[in-house]
């Protein structure tokens, strides 16, 4: 049981290592359990051959086992230190994990500079688009609304029905709300 743990362990350290590299886990992972397991049985044989060059035989059972699981659970450390040193200081790639690419607060990719791939990049902001107003075809239409007019010296806003501007006096020669 300790050994399952300790390989579900080294799985999830594994991981978190390849996902910072910017490295798809899953090859990470089997590589893990593919090297704990491999190992340990390359270390049971290695431990038995050792055995029984040493002694002669394999019959005591006590120290038969004692240094088969010391050369089985060896070899396994060794293969659980490859896979760690592959997730750890492999290439860098430029995978982001889904579920840590999204900042919750503002549902938009977070951009770290010098830790996010190349697509996740700024470019430039987004332009604001146009608001295009659709007339809904099941009202009745508006009556057209009356433009502002300006004054032609000063600029400034002309009221309705005024002969001069309010603001500077020039004489208005257009009808105003015509």
């Amino acid at each position: 049981m300790l050994e399952v743990l300790a390989i579900i362990g080294l799985c999830k350290l594994n991981k978190r290592n390849a996902i910072a590299r910017g490295q798809r886990p899953g090859g990470f992972i089997a590589l893990t359990i593919v090297l704990w397991i491999v190992m340990e049985i390359i270390g049971m044989i290695v431990g038995v051959i050792v055995q029984y060059a040493t002694v002669g035989n394999i019959d005591s059972e006590y120290s038969f086992r004692l240094l088969v699981f010391l050369f089985a659970y060896g070899f396994a450390g060794i293969g659980a230190l490859i896979s760690f040193l592959c997730a750890k200081f492999g290439p860098k790639g430029d995978y982001v994990d889904p579920s840590i690419a999204v900042n919750p607060q503002y549902s938009a990719p977070v951009y770290v500079p010098g830790n996010t791939p190349a697509y996740m990049a700024p470019t430039q902001p987004a332009q604001p688009q146009e608001y295009v107003h659709v007339d809904n075809p099941y009202q009745a239409p508006a009556t057209p609304a009356q433009s502002t007019q300006y004054c032609e010296f000063c600029g400034e806003p002309l009221k309705p029905g005024a002969k001069f501007c309010a603001s500077c006096g020039t004489k208005i020669n257009f009808p105003v709300g015509e």
